[in-house]
């Protein structure tokens, strides 16, 4: 064989390499751009669905703020109910803030008000608790609530 017909062979054995080498990064490249393609079609629809239940949790959230403002306008209702009914000869015992959020949250959390009787010497009272139960008449008790809100 003579040189030239030796050299194209060989550049024509390097062509079929190098066009095989091409067409294998062809197939890698259109695997590639597949998976991409799945992979932001998962990504979307799995966006798709966090929407759908973040809009699902703002409403949750709409309608636990309404019912949170219905059952304070509740609350303020019976306190002021309360307040009403229980006047205090000196005044307005229920015009410490804390007995105030005491009840109210006593109400909201559906308990009856607590009673002296549920400390065995007042230690575990709080200062403004001794100092309403001070207030209360002679042989009268802490109000107590059914805790329904009504």
């Amino acid at each position: 064989m003579s040189q030239f017909a030796v050299q194209t062979k060989e550049k024509l054995d390097d062509f079929k390499r190098m066009n095989e080498r091409l067409q294998r990064n062809a197939i890698l490249q259109e695997a590639t751009i597949k998976a991409i393609q799945e992979s932001c079609d998962r990504s979307s629809k799995a966006s798709e669905e966090t929407n759908k239940r973040l809009n699902q949790v703002f409403e949750e959230q709409n309608h636990c703020k309404k019912d949170r403002d219905c059952l304070e306008q509740d609350i303020n209702k019976v306190f002021n109910v309360y307040q009403n009914m229980n006047p205090h000869p000196q005044g307005n015992a229920l015009d410490d803030t804390y007995h105030q959020e005491d009840i109210k949250l006593d109400v909201l959390l559906g308990n009856k008000a607590r009673s002296p009787s549920q400390y065995q010497d007042g230690d575990n009272m709080s200062y403004s608790e001794k100092e309403a139960l001070k207030q209360l008449p002679e042989g009268s008790s802490w109000p107590q609530f059914s805790g329904t809100g009504e």
